[in-house]
């Protein structure tokens, strides 16, 4: 590869990082300002199989590891942390005996109700600025250029635990 080329390929992949970073940290920390995005993400996860108007509506932490695709200890872990700052409720079943639930407080609710309209209205505007067609197609192009990423990413990891296991003793 020449040297010009290199180089092209190296400031290309200082803009995908630096872009990637700046898209997670800069703009979202203003959006983000009563909840963390963390939080919000697991909380919208949540109330899309609870519903945040029916307060009744109880999830087993076994349906979220399955539905998460997570392990129960670190749904366990999230939970807490999500209680602790009042979020959800954390209850044992001792009716059923089906094992531990949760559903969202008043004060995940009311926090899910803010943060949605300031997304509602940050999208929005984004969505008003770009047009609906260039979004969508921006997402897709991010989606793809994540799944390459993370099959690279991958990749590297394969090379180095094979290295690891061929070097001599």
């Amino acid at each position: 590869m020449s040297e010009n080329k290199e180089k092209e390929m190296l400031d290309l992949g200082d803009r995908i990082i630096s872009t990637h970073y700046s898209m997670d940290v800069d703009h979202l920390n203003l959006v983000f300002r009563d909840i963390s995005m963390a939080d919000y993400m697991i909380l919208a996860k949540l109330g899309h199989r609870m519903g945040f108007n029916k307060p009744e509506t109880r999830v087993y932490l076994s349906e979220i590891s399955k539905e998460l695709d997570r392990p129960i200890n670190r749904v366990s872990q999230m939970v807490q942390n999500l209680q602790d700052k009042g979020y959800i409720y954390w209850e044992h079943d001792q009716e059923q005996r089906k094992g531990t639930y949760i559903y969202i407080s008043e004060t995940g609710r009311e926090a899910m109700i803010r943060q949605q309209e300031i997304l509602r209205k940050y999208c929005g505007n984004i969505i008003e600025r770009l047009g609906q067609e260039t979004v969508v197609k921006i997402l897709d192009m991010m989606h793809q250029l994540e799944t390459v990423m993370e099959d690279e990413a991958q990749k590297l990891l394969d090379e180095d635990e094979c290295a690891e296991s061929v070097q001599p003793v």
